[in-house]
């Protein structure tokens, strides 16, 4: 994809943190001042988490779960089949457990009871005479089923990041960032991993207890990453710390799913996470069954670990050939649509990849994608949004018109259900709704950071680099430009030459470089060129190598008011 290229907003100077230099490389020191971050964000620990009681309702959470424990009650875990409901979820039941805790948990299963808390999930709490229920990443639009319980004496726990609908189911209590309208606070962004974690710690701090290893945040790192909200505030102490569990004592399950995933503990990075780790969990929720993962997570033998993790990367394999199924069709059928939003619909496509192909096809068409999945006179949709251009309010305009059966979510990600009768009407509606909302559809934007001089892409920078991470949602991995550099040499490589690799040289500096679904750009590659990239270490090489990963290229022009 070819982009235009902008220098990326800075942060306001009232809304700026960064109060002078840190003693790093300057171009590192740039991207802190035009990010508007400071000494809090850079050098931020664990010890400096906000206070579990500061999220509102974790208090009586931890109330009510502290008295089921004690009493010897059972508990019930309710999550969601993705990465985020499936670590939430074994977090939960991993330090309850560890408590002296009656649990035992439930996932429903995508293709026969859908999304959130249903009607299975009643009747295994009413079965099993369960004390309390508590929802973790799911339940906030559940009134009905949250009614049900209530009325046969069962205490109900919601703890949720997503929208809520108008009207809130009746719990004994909700936990749910969306809740709030400060959207300064440090944990209104944390995904349904960091929510349960923060009723958990004050669990714990209830049960009087001072260090327990199972309240660590490792998998709640694996969830914030994988759900792709912003890695600011809370989610990037979360993630940080659980970064270092991870990287120096994982969990049998976890050790095992790096080995599936080819990457070390100790080199483990939040990329390796959400392009490793993160699939393979989710594989299960999206083909299979999401139990599979969660009992991977709190598996404890590593003998038991290592063939369930190769029985979680054989699932895998096959969402991935769904996946390029569904993902060669539907951009058939879109390529040539030119709506503000792209909507296809087939027989055709596995419900439970239909997201991961939305999520491809809107960083190849630019636009917010929708793709639904017929199963007779019923269908499965799933939306995925693009920066800018939030998914979430056109398929709530569409429930607002009556066409949608069920649907819930977030700005750049949701699910619904649907009748057929209604797809057109539907189709339409959200059209619409772009058109309103979008205005007009820009070209790809690739923002850029600043310039790196090749002498600067070095090994030192890269590691001064490291103290802005984790990258990802609301933190994004640096994009550098360096002009006027002449390709050596270069190559297709990958599979069916998808990839590119090439060698630069500018002035008496080689650089290498690899370009990821560049491969098709060769032509490009017999002038001076602009390029923009970010830093990576070579592992290819070893050592302290480092490679340039390569975004784009242009023909080497003066800067203009138009780029960078």
């Amino acid at each position: 994809m070819k982009y235009k290229w902008l220098p990326r907003p800075e942060i306001l100077p009232e809304n700026s943190l960064y109060l002078e230099p840190l003693g790093l490389p300057a171009p590192i020191e740039s991207v802190l001042q035009r990010r508007g971050f400071g000494p809090v964000f850079v050098y931020s620990d664990y010890s400096e988490l906000s206070p579990w009681q500061s999220l509102p309702g974790t208090d009586k959470a931890a109330t009510i779960l502290k008295n089921a424990i004690n009493d010897g009650l059972l508990i019930v875990v309710h999550g969601d089949f993705d990465a985020d409901g499936i670590t939430a979820t074994s977090m939960a039941v991993r330090v309850i457990r560890s408590l002296g805790g009656n649990v035992m948990f439930h996932v429903p299963c995508r293709f026969k009871e859908g999304y959130g808390l249903g009607t299975t999930g009643v009747e295994k709490c009413l079965t099993h005479n369960a004390a309390v229920l508590i929802t973790v990443d799911c339940g906030i639009t559940s009134v009905k089923e949250v009614s049900e319980l209530r009325n046969a004496g069962v205490k109900v726990i919601i703890t949720d990041h997503h929208k809520p609908s108008d009207t809130l189911p009746d719990a004994d209590v909700i936990v749910n960032p969306e809740l709030t309208e400060d959207k300064t606070a440090p944990w209104r962004f944390l995904a349904g991993a960091g929510v349960i974690h923060f009723v958990l710690r004050g669990l714990v701090e209830k049960m009087g207890i001072q260090i327990l290893p199972e309240l660590e945040p490792d998998l709640v790192a694996i969830g914030t990453i994988c759900d792709m909200v912003k890695l600011t505030g809370d989610n990037r102490i979360l993630v940080k710390r659980g970064l270092e569990v991870l990287q120096s004592n994982p969990s049998p399950g976890i050790k095992a799913l790096m080995r599936a995933a080819g990457v070390k503990n100790s080199e483990l990075t939040a990329k390796d996470i959400g392009f490793g780790i993160g699939p393979i969990i989710n594989s299960s929720g999206r083909v299979a069954h999401a139990d599979v993962a969660v009992n991977l997570l709190l598996e404890g033998e590593p003998r038991f670990a290592e063939e369930m993790a190769t029985s979680l990367e054989k699932i895998n394999k096959n969402r991935r050939q769904l996946d390029s199924e569904v993902f060669t069709k539907a951009s058939f059928q879109l390529k040539k649509t030119e709506s503000s939003v792209a909507v296809a619909a087939s027989e055709e496509w596995h419900p439970g990849v239909i997201g991961i192909s939305a999520s491809k096809l809107v960083r190849l068409l630019n636009r917010p994608v929708i793709l639904v999945s017929w199963d007779g006179e019923n269908g499965r949709g799933s939306a995925r949004g693009i920066s800018g251009k939030a998914v979430y309010p056109l398929i709530a305009k569409a429930m607002e018109q009556g066409l949608l059966l069920r649907f819930g979510g977030h700005d750049q990600a949701a699910g619904f259900s649907i009748h057929k009768d209604n797809y057109e009407k539907f189709k339409l509606s959200v059209e619409h709704s772009a058109d309103s909302l979008y205005k007009e559809v820009s070209a790809p934007v690739l923002y850029i950071d600043g310039g790196l001089d090749a002498e600067n892409c070095n090994a030192s920078v890269f590691e001064a680099l490291q103290v802005l991470g984790p990258f990802g949602q609301g933190n994004p991995e640096p994009v550098w430009i360096l002009r006027g550099v002449y390709p050596v040499s270069f190559r297709s490589v990958g599979k069916d030459g998808q990839h590119l690799q090439v060698s630069f040289q500018y002035g008496s500096t080689t650089l290498r470089g690899i370009g990821f679904g560049l491969g098709h750009r060769t032509s490009e590659l017999n002038r001076l060129l602009d390029i923009a990239f970010t830093l990576s270490s070579d592992s290819w090489r070893g050592g302290d190598s480092v490679q340039l990963v390569i975004k784009d290229i242009k023909p080497a022009a003066r800067r203009t008011s138009e780029s960078c």
